[in-house]
């Protein structure tokens, strides 16, 4: 089973898409040549398309010209990864079309409402980004060959603030700390029994010769990986919750894993095939069902807890999360949550789901909000008090309280410094062309290159 939080997702892929239709309207011809890789009018349209949608450009010159910036140090990078001999494997290409598209499918619920939405096909879609996902990983390749391994130093981040004028100093928007305490309904024995007997009946028909695919399809609760026969696409250990990882690897290609419990609920997994660190699994997922006792007795668990709360000097909200929180993650963290996104417990408004901020929207800090039933992460409920630990007044950057946005910002200048050293330098090994209606453009960097005969 798939680990709740993924390192990439696939907006771009429906907005490109959903840009599909433009394409008949637009006269495309090749803007640019870098090397021998070509940019055509449509790889510009496309993408600001894309931005406008996102809010993130206007439609005119100037945003076309960053765009065709982007594509041609991207095209660099190509051309040069194949000067250099840098390459990518079908199995690494295979498996991030994998993973994007398995991410895409929830968002539909089903693989055929995708389809039906899109008019394509899994395979007609693989195709048809098969080249631009080899390409991706290639830029990414030798973006880290150039700078990867930089860093700044304290001292270069304190120059670099104290270059800034005041007056160009970064807006930062408020940022939310939150803790919680979730209880969970107790699964039953007797419910866990009647799940393990249905996945050993299961499983045994399997074992007896029918179809592992048909039998996901029918009995798994993971409906994204049930439309594909309960298959999971190529995935590294880190990509899976540890439980299912330390099985599903130890498994021989068609064997069929015993019944492994995780906090998603009780699987059976075949390995379909392993290349490498990459492995491509089916597996089947079903659920104990939980009885309305349970869901009582949670809320009557909580409820205690809520009462109990600034009950007196020790019975700190902190205090209680480690006592009576469900939650591993944050329970010994004093119910602190922490954002993957910017890698701190720190929460932009965007970065959080709706429904946590409307229960901590009118809260000040120290306060918690009433005892509400929500979704996890895993596809179970379960009962959750969340506190506002702080919130900060949106405010102009301040070296000592914002220290990491600076930081940031220090890096990325370096990494752009660098970047522009390595196109200046590159430039000249390469053919590079721009159409004249492009020449007008600001570009960050020098692009032309003075031919030798």
């Amino acid at each position: 089973m798939k680990k709740v939080s993924l390192l990439s997702v696939f907006i771009v892929f429906l907005q490109v898409f959903s840009s599909q239709a433009q394409k008949s309207s637009v006269i495309n011809e090749v803007v640019a040549v870098v090397g021998n890789k070509i940019i055509l009018t449509s790889d510009i349209e496309e993408r600001l398309t894309q931005m406008v949608m996102q809010g993130e450009a206007t439609d005119n010159l100037a945003s076309r010209c960053m765009i065709l910036e982007e594509n041609l140090y991207q095209k660099m990078l190509v051309y040069r990864a194949g000067v250099d001999s840098v390459t990518v494997s079908t199995d690494q290409v295979e498996s991030e079309l994998e993973r994007r598209i398995r991410y895409f499918i929830a968002q539909f619920e089903t693989q055929e409402k995708m389809e039906e939405y899109l008019g394509k096909t899994i395979p007609e879609i693989k195709k048809e980004f098969r080249q631009a996902i080899e390409e991706q990983l290639l830029v990414q390749q030798m973006q880290d060959k150039i700078s990867g391994s930089l860093k700044v130093t304290p001292g270069e981040v304190r120059a670099y603030y104290a270059r800034i004028p005041k007056d160009s100093l970064p807006f930062i928007p408020s940022e939310i700390e939150i803790a919680q305490i979730i209880v969970k309904p107790e699964i039953s024995e007797d419910e866990k029994r009647k799940v393990r007997d249905k996945l050993n009946k299961i499983r045994n028909d399997i074992l007896r010769g029918s179809s592992f695919t048909l039998k996901a399809k029918v009995n798994s609760m993971d409906r994204a990986s049930a439309e594909q026969g309960g298959e999971l696409g190529f995935l590294t250990r880190e990509d899976l919750v540890p439980e299912f990882a330390a099985v599903a690897f130890r498994l021989k290609p068609g064997e069929v894993s015993e019944i492994v419990e995780s906090d998603f609920g009780f699987h059976i997994i075949e390995l379909i095939e392993k290349r490498g660190e990459l492995a491509n699994f089916r597996h089947i997922l079903i659920r104990p069902e939980i009885s309305d006792e349970s869901y009582v007795k949670a809320q009557d668990k909580i409820d205690s807890v809520y009462k109990m709360i600034g009950a007196n000097d020790t019975l700190t909200f902190e205090k209680l999360a480690e006592l009576h929180s469900d939650d591993d993650e944050t329970r010994f963290n004093g119910g602190k949550m922490f954002n993957f996104q910017s890698g701190s417990g720190k929460f932009k408004i965007d970065q959080m789901d709706l429904f946590t901020y409307r229960e901590i929207s009118g809260l000040n800090p120290g306060e918690f909000s009433k005892v509400h039933f929500y979704d996890t992460p895993t596809g179970t409920k379960a009962f959750r008090i969340l506190k506002l630990n702080s919130r900060s007044q949106p405010h102009v950057a301040d070296l000592k309280t914002d220290y990491q946005v600076i930081q940031a910002a220090a890096l990325a200048e370096k990494e752009s410094e660098a970047i522009s050293k390595y196109i200046n330098k590159m430039k000249h090994t390469m053919y590079i062309r721009i159409n004249d209606e492009y020449k007008t453009c600001d570009f960050k960097n020098d692009w032309e290159v003075k031919l030798k005969k």
